[in-house]
């Protein structure tokens, strides 16, 4: 009696406080049906499994699994009409009951045969969109912090890293610097009146700002006669360079000779004081191109 009581003053102080509860639309009352259509059925599957356990009777087990199927497949369907009677298709469509019924069998199967003593089988989930435990990744687009440096412990720190099979990075598209390493970034030559966004492209890495910020117009003289010596090689070492002005054609450091020496200086080393840029292009002149 106290119960009732307590439900009633509960209802009633709900009622005065003005609460209402929305109605469930079609597709939600169709998904309720499914959730428990697929409860039942593997319920069911258990049980029958439970009487095989118990009495070694195959053709009762056929048959238990026969009226397991049935009553699914009623309750599936009869789901998906109420949701069409109502104007409404149900939020899984086009799914079907097999891929379901599929689904489930293999779950009891594999329940069935643990506690028969034949192992429990973890179901696979690398490809469904979540890292979980032990995987690295897992397809899409890759989690935000992991690069080929991170990947490869910095011995191919360029390139582009990869979700591969079993849901672990794929390196194989990662490399080391084909080039030359001044202040920590990878230095590529072009050819004369080759842009840098291009040559970078011809090596397949992608233009790295550091063209501009580190030898070009947001850089210095000296990084850029550090970039044009590391690349020459030089030996015995070079003398300083003179690195001259070159217009405005935004290509930043560059070569527009073989560098010669006179009088102690090299020439033909410049660098642009115009903004560089990525397309930039000079017909006599090769760049000093940072990619990553």
């Amino acid at each position: 009696m106290r119960k009732s009581v307590t439900i009633a003053i509960l209802l009633s102080t709900l009622a005065c406080a003005g609460l209402t509860f929305a109605a469930a639309t079609p597709e939600q009352k169709c998904r309720g049906a499914k959730n428990l259509a697929a409860g039942q059925y593997a319920a069911c599957r258990q049980n029958a499994e439970k009487g095989l356990a118990l009495t070694a009777d195959a053709t009762k087990y056929g048959a238990a699994l026969d009226k397991c199927e049935t009553k699914f497949a009623t309750a599936w369907q009869k789901a998906i009409d109420k949701a069409a009677d109502a104007g409404a298709a149900c939020p899984d469509a086009p799914l079907t009951a097999g891929q379901y019924q599929a689904a489930i069998d293999a779950h009891a199967a594999n329940i069935a045969t643990a506690l028969a003593g034949g192992g429990l089988t973890t179901p696979d989930t690398c490809g469904n969109g979540t890292i979980e435990a032990g995987e690295s990744c897992d397809f899409g687009p890759l989690p935000a912090g992991p690069t080929c440096s991170s990947a490869t412990a910095g011995a191919k720190p360029y390139g582009k890293l990869a979700c591969g099979a079993g849901c672990a990075f794929n390196t194989s598209g990662c490399f080391a610097c084909p080039g030359k390493i001044v202040g920590g970034y990878c230095w590529w030559k072009g050819p004369d009146g080759l842009s840098c966004a291009n040559t970078c492209a011809s090596i397949g890495m992608t233009y790295d700002p550091a063209t501009m910020t580190y030898a070009g117009s947001g850089g210095s003289d000296a990084n850029c006669a550090a970039v044009a010596t590391a690349w020459f090689r030089w030996d015995p070492p070079a003398p300083p360079i003179t690195v001259l002005g070159a217009g405005s054609t935004g290509v930043g450091c560059g070569d527009f000779t073989f560098p010669s020496f006179m009088d102690g200086l090299a020439f033909g080393i410049y660098r642009d004081a115009s903004p560089t840029l990525a397309e930039a292009v000079n017909p006599t002149v090769g760049r000093f191109c940072a990619c990553q």
